[in-house]
């Protein structure tokens, strides 16, 4: 990488330039006044847009963290739901990190870069190609198959190929970061200024449903609370890619050198905490308990920090009396076992133990390559029919991880997700152990993202598969993780190896 400045790149300017641009600024200032008397909006973003590209295609890796922002923010998606913007903008988004593949490729001479779970990552592809071909309605499997193709590993190679070095590693994770920040920050001020009826955009939006009673009553009746789902639009899943931020969050504060970005890396995990819970989804503490066992276990936290873990969420449930009311509805759960269809639980958890079910009669009638990827909620109802515990409306998913792949992509699929997971895990683990006293910060990025997919696992088994690129996006960061670390510790001359076989 080169080590000139940015201001040692930028041209010259002459007098005989200087007063080329101030004529230029006549016309163009002309130009934004007509488009602002026809589309303010327009007048705003083209010369930010203009700008942008500029600023890109002078410095290409900077393309990088603001792709990953664009991506995990959403906004290109709320860009055409809810600005007109043409959905093929949306789409593009990925092909802009073809310029500095160009850049890495034919100007720096680097090669292709293949991560350790490309291997798993085609396998599960070849599985979803084969459950379409055989599947009762191919021509809509095959939607699900694109969105793998393109969401899936189109994403992850361009991401591996493109962080490599750990200083991108660090944009990219800080990409990652703020973007979190405009995520939970706007949903916050929806929730402290009561404005649920303004979706700020697209950046908080609500789904247009009633909400929840939360047990609080005044003269008007009943308090209700939304649930808020942000820039996502489904509740549950901003729940989940929240989460995600978290761990990223917590380790940057730590590792930081300078007071601004410890306080930013602070806000942003305040603000990630905070979205995960606007969200009022019951599984959100689940998930954090889980993961919390799950980096002690591992010797990643000691057990006064899982204390303090412990106690942060218990506050923050008591700081939230509408949490509560959610979490209270689970206490029907022992009820659904033991009583089955005529149990008095929560109409929600008779709905998720139907779906689940569903899935798993499914797998065990389509062992191999399941029904086809994407089309377990086309035949959920039908399942869901030999549970009994409540009647499902027609394309219900499976609301679980496992079952939902296992239905849709049998044994094999399974199989081949469920190796995607063992070889991040045990590569960051690897890489933590490898470098925790020669590289102490890379080994801590390591345990960062091994306790992000880790949060991915706990919440799926509340999910189902869906919102893809947030998964393969957060595998390809892991694995290029690793594939540094891999680098970090041959040149230390480590021979401990950090890479999985496959």
């Amino acid at each position: 990488m080169s080590s000139s400045t940015i201001s040692e790149t930028m041209p010259h300017l002459t007098p005989a330039n200087t007063r080329l641009v101030w004529i230029s600024i006549l016309p163009a200032a002309m130009l934004l006044g007509g488009l602002a008397s026809f589309n303010p909006l327009l007048a705003i973003g083209l010369p930010l847009l203009i700008a942008t590209g500029w600023i890109l295609f002078r410095y290409p890796m900077l393309t990088i963290p603001v792709v990953i922002f664009i991506i995990y923010s959403n906004i290109s998606v709320v860009a055409v739901n809810f600005h007109n913007v043409p959905s093929i903008v949306a789409k593009a988004v990925p092909a802009l990190l073809a310029w500095p593949l160009f850049h890495y490729l034919f100007i720096r001479k680097e090669g292709i870069v293949l991560g350790p779970c490309l291997f798993w990552i085609v396998g599960y592809g070849i599985v979803q190609l084969i459950g379409a071909l055989y599947s009762d309605r191919p021509e809509i499997a095959w939607e699900s198959l694109h969105t793998f193709l393109f969401e899936g590993i189109v994403l992850y190679l361009l991401i591996t190929n493109m962080v490599r070095t750990p200083n991108i590693l660090r944009n990219t994770t800080w990409a990652l970061l703020i973007a979190g920040c405009l995520m939970g920050g706007v949903p916050l001020y929806q929730q402290v200024t009561g404005s649920f009826d303004n979706e700020f955009g697209g950046l908080a939006q609500t789904g247009g449903e009633p909400g929840f009673g939360t047990g609080e009553i005044t003269v008007a009746g009943e308090v209700d609370q939304k649930r808020l789902s942000g820039p996502i639009g489904e509740k549950n899943r901003y729940a989940q890619v929240m989460l995600l931020l978290i761990p990223l969050g917590l380790y940057r504060m730590k590792n930081e050198k300078h007071r601004g970005l410890k306080l930013l890396a602070f806000v942003a995990t305040a603000l990630a905490g905070i979205g995960s819970l606007l969200a009022f989804s019951r599984s959100t503490i689940l998930v954090v308990g889980l993961v919390i066992l799950f980096a002690a276990g591992m010797g990643y936290v000691n057990t006064k920090r899982v204390l303090i873990g412990g106690l942060i969420c218990l506050f923050l449930i008591l700081l939230t009396p509408q949490y509560r009311t959610r979490m209270a509805s689970l206490a029907s759960l022992g009820g659904l076992v033991a009583s089955g269809q005529h149990s008095t639980a929560d109409g929600a958890l008779k709905g998720r133990a139907t779906e689940m079910g569903g899935a798993v009669l499914a797998f065990l009638d389509h062992p191999l390559f399941g029904v086809g990827p994407g089309m377990f909620k086309y035949v959920s109802r039908e399942y869901g029919e030999r549970i009994g515990y409540r009647a499902l409306k027609d394309e219900r998913q499976a609301h679980s991880l496992l079952p939902g792949v296992a239905a849709d992509s049998g044994l094999l699929g399974l199989v081949c997700l469920l190796g995607v997971f063992w070889t991040l895990i045990s590569n960051l683990h690897r890489a933590y152990q490898s470098l925790k006293q020669s590289s102490p910060q890379l080994a801590e990025t390591a345990v960062a993202y091994c306790l992000v997919i880790v949060v991915y696992f706990a919440s799926g088994l509340f999910l189902h598969f869906a919102f893809i690129r947030y998964f393969w996006l957060m595998v390809a960061m892991a694995d290029c993780v690793t594939l540094i670390a891999l680098r970090t510790s041959q040149n230390m001359k480590n021979p401990q190896p950090m890479v999985a076989h496959c």
